[in-house]
């Protein structure tokens, strides 16, 4: 069963009830067809998911009856700040935000480096197309935490956003092929950084390296941007 989203605003738990608006009102009612009397379970994002009854449909939205509330159901206690480059492949970067998301990451960032080719920050149009990716990644893995989808940065935001984190890995390429993912990150954010097509320049790894960014390799195989990041969150989360 998948999860369907509502907006905290919309729950009121003193009544046990909760409303479904805007595009999961519209799947629910045009595309699945449900009706009253019908279970559902519904996430806010938050960690939280209530598992529902329908009470009524109509022209706006379904009203449920909360039966129960979970919270932090398989949410990975690591939480990985992913910082992946923008890609030149659209459907390449959304296959990465996709997959990682259904992985358990704990926030997205897209990143302009030195070799991106597209260098124009993420658009109105396109935060929005990704928005949607990442919530239809939530609700086909049923998670219960929407991960965070912040804007572009550049190389130089990266450094300096990252400077306070303790664990940061950087996937490169060129690095000592016996270099993997180690170490015990429970409880702690981890920042990971995936690099673009043309992989990052030598002045980038050095500046990593100097703002303490452990070098980390994936083994002898060469490997696209996005498998790279989905191999690399999920050796992280099963580490």
């Amino acid at each position: 069963m998948e999860y369907y989203f509502t907006d905290q605003k919309n729950i009121n738990l003193d009544k046990s009830a909760l409303i479904i608006s805007d595009e999961e009102f519209l799947h629910l009612k045009k595309v699945l067809r449900k009706k009253p009397g019908d279970e559902i379970s519904v996430t806010d994002g938050n960690y939280n998911i209530y598992h529902c009854t329908i009470t009524g449909v109509n022209n706006n939205n379904i009203t449920c009856r909360i039966n129960k509330i979970e919270s932090n159901l398989f949410e990975p206690e690591k939480k990985i700040k992913l910082f992946l480059a923008q890609l030149k492949n659209q459907d390449r970067f959304e296959f990465a935000l996709e997959k990682c998301t259904e992985l358990g990451v704990y926030e997205i960032t897209p990143v302009i480096t030195e070799h991106t080719e597209k260098k124009e920050p993420v658009n109105e149009t396109k935060f929005k197309r990704f928005s949607k990716i990442i919530r239809s990644a939530v609700s086909q893995s049923q998670r219960c935490y929407l991960p965070k989808l912040n804007e572009s940065i550049t190389f130089n935001e990266l450094l300096s956003q990252t400077g306070n984190f303790s664990n940061k890995i950087v996937m490169y390429e060129f690095s000592d092929i016996n270099s993997r993912i180690e170490g015990d990150f429970k409880n702690d954010y981890i920042c990971l950084l995936i690099g673009p097509e043309g992989g990052f320049s030598t002045d980038e790894i050095n500046r990593l390296k100097n703002n303490n960014w452990s070098v980390k390799s994936l083994g002898s195989r060469k490997l696209r941007a996005e498998t790279a990041a989905v191999v690399s969150v999920f050796q992280i989360l099963n580490n």
